[in-house]
C-alpha cells in the first residue's frame, strides 16, 4: 500500500499530512517550520508508523521548497516536486476552497491519481555550474543596464567621447578608467596635456601622445549639457567604476564555469557543433545539467519552453501554435543566440550546415525570421540530445 506525505510549502514553514492510498489520514495536517528541530520531529512521527512505501509530494515554489526537498532527499525518501500548474488544475471538488490543509489533501489525491517523475539528487558539479550560470546572467543584466546609463550620461558631460573610444572600446577597461578620472570635458580642458599623456602611458596605451592631443582638442571645443559641478558628473565616475567591477566578476565566473564544464562528458560533443564556442557550451551544460536524464526530445523541449502550444475548438485544432515559454528562459536565450551565430557564420564563410539549410528552407516556405529561428533552435536541441545520448551507448 502506498503512502503519501503531502506538503504545502510556504516561506519558512509548511503544512504537512500523511495519507494512505485507501484514504486513511495517518498524520492530520499540521504546520511545521523549516528548522532542524521541526524536521527531526516530523521524521520521528513518520518513523513511528514503520511504513515501507512513503512518497513525498510538494509543489515547486521558487526557492522556498528547497530546504524541504533537500531534507527528504538526504533521508532517502521518494520525492516528487511538481509544477504548481498541476495543483491549480486539479481540485477535489468544484468549490473555490483554498486553505493549507485542503491543499495537502489535493496534493495527496493528485499523487494517487497521476504519475510523476521522481526527483533525483543531482551531481554537485551540475549544481555548482547552475549556480554560477545564474549569477552570470544576473551580473550580465546589471552590466547592460549600467552601460546604457553610462552612455546616456557621458553624452551630457562629454558629447565627443565616443569619437575617442568607438563602439565596443567605449566600455573597455582603459576607457572606463579614463572617464572615472576625467568625467567631464571641462576637467580635461583644465588638465595639462603632459598629465593626460602620463596617464595614458601608465595604462600602456599605444600612441599616447597623439591620443592625448586628440582628447585635449575635442575637450577644448566641447560644450557639454551640464557643468563640471553637477551631481551627474560624480555619478558617471561611480558608474564607470561599477561597470569595471562587475565585468571583472563576470570574467571570473566565466572562467569557473568553463573549467567545471571541461570536467563533464558532454563538453566535447556539444563543443563540436559548428558555431558553438567553449563558453556557450559551458552555459548549455550548466543550464541543462545531466542531459541524459531526459528520455526523449519532447521532455527536453518542454523543459526549455520550446514545445508548441496546442489549442482546439470543436473539430478545429491548432498543433503548431506559438511556443509555450513555460520552461527555462536562460537556456532558451542561449540556444536562440547560438542559432543566430551559426546562421551568421555560415553566411559569411559560405559554409553549408544542417542548421543553416533548415533555416533557409523555413524562410523559403514564407516563415518569419523569428519563426524560422525558433524552428532551428528545436533542431539544434535535437542535435545536442542525440550527441549526448550516443555517449552512453
Amino acid at each position: 500500500m502506498q503512502n503519501c506525505l503531502a506538503i504545502d510549502v510556504a516561506k519558512g514553514k509548511s503544512m504537512v499530512a500523511l495519507i494512505s492510498s485507501n484514504g486513511e489520514v495517518l498524520i492530520e495536517p499540521y504546520e511545521f517550520k523549516h528548522s532542524i528541530i521541526d524536521f527531526s520531529n516530523l521524521l520521528n512521527r513518520i518513523c513511528k508508523y514503520k511504513l515501507d512505501d512513503i512518497s513525498v509530494i510538494m509543489e515547486s515554489t521558487g526557492i522556498y521548497h528547497r530546504p524541504v526537498e533537500r531534507f527528504f532527499l538526504e533521508n532517502n525518501f521518494n520525492v516528487f516536486t511538481i509544477n504548481p500548474i498541476y495543483g491549480k488544475m486539479y481540485k477535489r471538488n468544484l468549490r473555490k476552497t483554498k486553505t493549507d490543509k485542503e491543499e495537502c489533501y489535493n496534493l495527496a489525491n493528485l499523487f494517487f491519481n497521476n504519475t510523476f517523475r521522481k526527483v533525483i539528487k543531482p551531481n554537485q558539479l551540475y549544481l555548482d555550474m547552475n549556480a554560477l550560470s545564474r549569477q552570470y546572467f544576473v551580473l550580465e543584466e546589471k552590466s547592460i543596464n549600467l552601460k546604457n546609463r553610462f552612455k546616456e550620461l557621458i553624452y551630457l558631460s562629454f558629447p565627443e567621447y565616443d569619437e575617442i573610444f568607438k563602439q565596443s572600446m567605449l566600455y573597455s577597461n582603459f576607457s572606463l578608467l579614463f572617464i572615472e578620472k576625467f568625467p567631464h570635458a571641462d576637467i580635461i580642458k583644465n588638465t595639462r596635456i603632459d598629465h593626460i599623456q602620463n596617464f595614458l602611458k601608465k595604462s600602456n596605451f599605444r600612441y599616447f601622445k597623439v591620443k592625448a592631443r586628440l582628447i585635449k582638442d575635442l575637450a577644448n571645443n566641447s560644450y557639454p549639457s551640464i557643468s563640471k559641478n553637477d551631481e551627474i558628473v560624480s555619478s558617471i565616475s561611480q558608474i564607470a567604476r561599477l561597470i569595471r567591477i562587475i565585468q571583472k566578476e563576470i570574467d571570473t565566473i566565466k572562467q569557473k564555469i568553463f573549467l567545471l564544464a571541461k570536467n563533464t562528458k558532454y563538453f566535447e560533443p556539444i563543443n563540436s557543433i559548428y558555431g558553438i564556442g567553449e563558453f556557450t557550451t559551458s552555459i548549455i551544460i550548466a543550464e541543462l545539467g545531466d542531459i541524459n536524464r531526459f528520455n526523449n526530445i519532447k521532455e527536453l523541449t518542454a523543459y526549455c519552453g520550446l514545445d508548441p502550444s496546442i489549442k482546439q475548438s470543436g473539430k478545429s485544432i491548432n498543433v503548431h501554435g506559438p511556443i509555450s515559454k513555460s520552461g527555462n528562459k536562460y537556456i532558451r536565450h542561449i540556444l536562440f543566440s547560438s542559432v543566430l551565430t551559426i546562421i551568421k557564420c555560415c553566411t559569411q564563410h559560405n559554409i553549408k550546415n544542417d542548421i543553416e539549410i533548415y533555416y533557409r528552407k523555413k524562410r523559403n516556405e514564407g516563415k518569419h525570421h523569428y519563426v524560422a529561428t525558433i524552428a532551428c533552435t528545436t533542431k539544434l536541441l535535437r542535435k545536442i540530445l542525440a550527441l549526448c545520448k550516443q555517449l552512453d551507448k
